[in-house]
Order: structure tokens, then sequence, then C-alpha cells
């Protein structure tokens, strides 16, 4: 026996036939393996988590029509590259429940198939050595599920768009969504932040949130305006809540019973107020738009009032102005005849690079950044609420600066973190923090407001009702203001996954916050050593100086070396002689 498998051990023909079949094993195991690695920067060519959640409760099957033009010049097919990567990807996420076709427009036949799906061609220039010629291009998807089908454009405002998974989740989620009321209210009362439409004759103002509540009425349906002078409506699940509130004990109670009942809140909220004065002319006649003088005071009243009421859920908003000269966002100003970018200190750019960014929860687990401007922290009293969870969402750095009034002109802003009389938290202070539990009311029976039923007072919530509180402390995250230029508008993108992310979550629904947080994060201007000028000012010297001696030092010692040897070498020859 031995012998036999010492013979076919040896036998050629043998091993080549198992080394074949070997292969042929192999190869036929690692095909449904996805052995795809995206190296691409924030990994553009495959899709998040969220494609399987979204795909693994799709019950109808999905057809996926992709029209896209491939005989494109180079700029073009790159913008789309990730594109068709992602649908590759997603056809094969889905499995069985998606059919996927790619189809190229090419003939008359096919093009006219694409009109009939409701995609238009759009016109592009194509330039050749000798002429340029302009044609039309196709880029749309088609998707239907069941009955109902829907067409997402590629191209929006004449560029490519770049958040392709996440509006084709939505639009799939979209077909298997049942009508109905949305859910979500604005709460409006004395203090919160407006949603005024645009007006072509003005420019963007902080206080209002018109962008963000479209999109948001864009993303869940229509929104509810609540003044809660009366009881929040049964279908109202989550309230929106902004600026610095001011609450009358009706409008308090009411708030209070919506959360006993088992609603949520989600706050952006300012612990200061300022007035921007016009920004420099010269700035508005080159569209960028940056940023005009202001004073930022506490309004001590305001605060304290609102306070009251919150901090007996746990959390109360600190009056105070808060700058992060290490973790500054980057602002265009005019220093003598140029434009340059500077450090904007009140908009803190908090991310997981830092450590700022500390909870792992679905909604922000794929968020690596999110920019906080004009930004209060706040202090948390879990004794007032022992069957809550308090989660800090986002941290300041310890080196972050606390004010009480403060100027926030850009120039006036750069002299924050080099006067030694700064005041340092010295602590990581949360500035975006996550209440959930079963929460207690901050009324009792006696203090329910004259003319309210009594008897359906709610002192806790009773049985398994829980309810969610998440607080910002900045009103401006999604604030008009962002979408001045495109800079800011790129911080706006940012931010409003980010809020999305926390209202959608707030509604029991994780499914796009992975896809939606993939969004390219910005720059930061971060200082050196901004403690200590001396300190900043012997570094930079240090560098300069090893700059300008590291090579000549090098080369030095490198010829100091060879003398050396050669030197060694003749005074061994001359004794070998």
């Amino acid at each position: 026996m031995k012998s036999f498998f010492s013979a076919l051990n040896h036998n050629t023909l043998f091993i080549r036939v198992n080394t074949v079949l070997l292969f042929l094993l192999l190869n036929g195991a690692a095909s449904s393996w996805n052995c795809r690695w995206d190296m691409s920067r924030d990994r553009v060519n495959s899709v998040t988590e969220s494609t399987e959640k979204v795909f693994a409760r799709q019950r109808d099957p999905v057809l996926v029509e992709a029209y896209i033009t491939s005989d494109l010049p180079g700029e073009l097919k790159a913008m789309l590259s990730p594109i068709l990567y992602q649908l590759d990807e997603i056809g094969r996420v889905g499995g069985k429940k998606v059919r996927l076709r790619i189809i190229n427009p090419d003939t008359e036949e096919k093009k006219q198939a694409a009109e009939q799906r409701g995609i238009q061609g759009n016109p592009f220039e194509q330039a050749r050595v000798d002429e340029v010629s302009q044609r039309l291009g196709y880029f749309g998807i088609y998707i239907q599920s069941g009955e109902k089908s829907t067409v997402l454009p590629l191209v929006e405002e004449g560029r490519i768009i770049e958040d392709f998974e996440y509006r084709f989740l939505r639009e799939v989620k979209a077909l298997n969504k049942k009508d109905g009321p949305s859910g979500i209210g604005y709460v409006r009362v004395r203090g919160t932040l407006d949603t005024r439409s645009f007006q072509q004759s003005q420019e963007p103002d902080k206080d209002n949130l018109f962008g963000f509540y479209t999109l948001m009425q864009r993303a869940f349906g229509n929104i509810v305006d609540v003044d809660l002078s009366r009881e929040v409506d049964r279908d109202v699940e989550t309230l929106i809540l902004t600026g610095l509130p001011h609450f009358d004990d009706r409008q308090a109670y009411h708030l209070d019973q919506f959360l006993m009942r088992g609603g949520n809140l989600v706050c952006m909220l300012k612990g200061f107020d300022f007035q921007l004065q016009q920004m420099d002319p010269r700035m508005a006649r080159m569209g960028i738009g940056g940023q005009g003088r202001a004073f930022a005071m506490v309004q001590q009243d305001e605060l304290s009032h609102f306070n009251q009421l919150f901090s007996k859920y746990g959390i109360s908003l600190r009056g105070e102005v808060l700058f992060e000269p290490e973790l500054a966002a980057p602002e265009m100003d005019i220093q003598g005849q140029y434009v340059q970018k500077v450090r904007n200190p009140s908009w803190a750019v908090y991310s997981r690079d830092t450590g700022t960014i500390v909870s792992d929860l679905p909604a922000v687990r794929g968020v690596q950044q999110v920019v906080f401007p004009w930004v209060s922290g706040f202090d948390l009293k879990e004794d007032k609420q022992p069957n809550v969870t308090f989660s800090p969402l986002v941290v300041t750095t310890p080196d972050a600066i606390s004010k009480d009034t403060a100027p926030l002109g850009l120039r006036e802003m750069q002299k924050i973190g080099r006067d030694p009389s700064d005041v340092r938290v010295d602590h990581s202070l949360p500035v975006a923090v996550l209440a959930s539990g079963r929460f207690q009311s901050a009324f009792s029976e006696k203090d329910v407001p004259q003319g309210e039923d009594k008897a359906s007072y709610r002192g806790a919530q009773a049985g398994s009702r829980r309810s969610s509180i998440i607080v910002l402390g900045s009103a401006y995250m999604v604030s008009d203001i962002l979408l001045r230029n495109e800079s800011n508008f790129q911080i706006f993108r940012i931010n409003q996954a980010f809020v999305t992310n926390l209202v959608e979550a707030a509604q029991g629904d994780n499914d796009l916050a992975a896809a939606r947080a993939r969004v390219g994060g910005i720059d930061y201007l971060r200082p050196l050593f901004s403690r200590d000028d001396t300190l900043q000012a012997g570094f930079e010297k240090l560098f300069m100086w090893f700059h300008i001696l590291f090579l000549p030092v090098l080369l030095g010692i490198y010829g100091a070396r060879r003398l050396a040897l050669r030197g060694r070498r003749r005074g061994l020859e001359e004794v070998a002689k």
C-alpha cells in the first residue's frame, strides 16, 4: 500500500490532474464570496450596511433599469464610475430581490425605451481634436416595486449626484411605504427658529431653517406645525425643537405630557444670542459670503426659564460661547488685498479622528465628521431621572474655551486661544446628548394648569413606554446661512445627514443611517501649540532651521565619513608596505 501511494506521489499526470481539480474547486468556492476591496477614498465604490438592511426588509422584487450612456469624456466617466460599482454591489447584495439591468442607450430603440421610462436626455459637450460637439446623454435609474415605480435622475443642477446609494435606497423605501402622516412635528413657540421660504432680495438668515425643513419634508412627508397651546396630536411621534424656546405653563405641560405618552424630542438649542452685521461688500461681490461682525451675549433670563423645565429631565443648557481653536472650521476672509482661509474657532469641526464623536449608536456610527456652528455645552443631572440613560454623542476637547460674552468677527476671533486669560473647560464637555428611557413628569398633579383635564395627567411613563430626548448645543447646524456659499454648503450636507439620522432614529428607523452619513468631510485649520505663542514661534524657527540645515549637515557627515574611511584604508596600505 505504501508503495502504491509513493508511486502516485511521483506520478506527474496524477499531480497535474489534482492541481487542476483543486484550482476549479477553489474558484467555485470563491465565486460566492465578496472578494472586492474598495481602496477609494470614503469607499465610494462600495455600498454600506444600509443596502443590506433595506433589502432584508424588502418583500417584492425590485426592477432596476439603469440607463447610462457609456461613450463619454473621461471626466464624466470618472464621475459615473462609483455609481456603476455601487449598482453592481446592490445587485449582488439584493440577490433574488433585485433584477438589475444596465443599459447603454446607443440606439434609437433604447433611447425611446429610456424616454418611455421617464428618463430624458441631458446635453453634454464632447471635445475632439478638431471640433467640439454637443450630444445627448442618458443618466437615470428606473425603479419599480410591485405596482409602484419612480425615476432617480443621476444629474442634478448640471452635476452628477454624489450620494447615489442613499438616494436609491430612499426611493426603494418610499415605494414600499404606506401613505400616512410622517409622525414628525415642528414646534412653533416664542424663541424657536423660523422656516419661511427664501427671499431673492435677502441674504440667508442664520435664524431660518427653510432649506432643512424642505429636505425633511421630502424625506419623511408632511411635517405638522405644533404650537403646544393644546395637546399634541396622536399622529405625532417626534417633535423638532429649535432655538431657545420660551414656554408658558400650558405649553410646557403639553410638551411634558407628550413625553410621558412616549413621544420623542430632537432639540437644536442656542445658549447665547447675537446678530450678524453685514459682511464685507468686497466678499459679497465675489460671491464668497464671509462672516460679518457680531457680538455674542448670553440671555440669562431666557436661559433660566428654559432650564427651569429641561433641568427636570436631567439636561441643563449652559450659558456660554464655546470656541475650539484646535478644531476651527475654515472661513474665507480678506486680509489686505488677498482672499485667504482663516480659522473660525466659533465653528467646531468634531470628528472620529479627534475622538470628539464618541457614540457608536447606529444613527451615529457612520458619521465621521460634524460641524457645530456657535455652540454651547450641557450639564447632565442624571439623578433627576433615575430610569433614563444619558449617552453623550459628541464632546468638546479639553482645550475648548468658554466665554460669557465674545466678539464673533473673524478678525477678532484670531486672537482666541492665544490669550493666557482664556478660560479652558479642561474636560470633555458634551455638546450632543441622547437621553433615553422612562421619564418622570416635570409636573406634579397640583401643578396641572387650570382648564386641563387632571384625570388624564401622567406622572410618569407607564408600562413599556420609553422616550428619547436628543439635544444638540447649536441651533445653527442646518441654518440657511450655511447655504450662502459652496464651502458652507458642504458643512450643511454633513450636518443635514447627521441631524436627519437622529430624527429618523427617534422614529425607530436606522435603515438609511449609514448611507446618508457617507458625506465627504472638510479640512479644518488646526493651529500648532495654540496655548503658547512663544512655544509655537520656537517650533516654527526650529522647523525652519531644520529644513535649511538638514541636507547640508547630512552631506557633511557623509563626506567626513568617506574621508575617514579613505584615510583608514591608506593607513592600512602603508602598514602593509
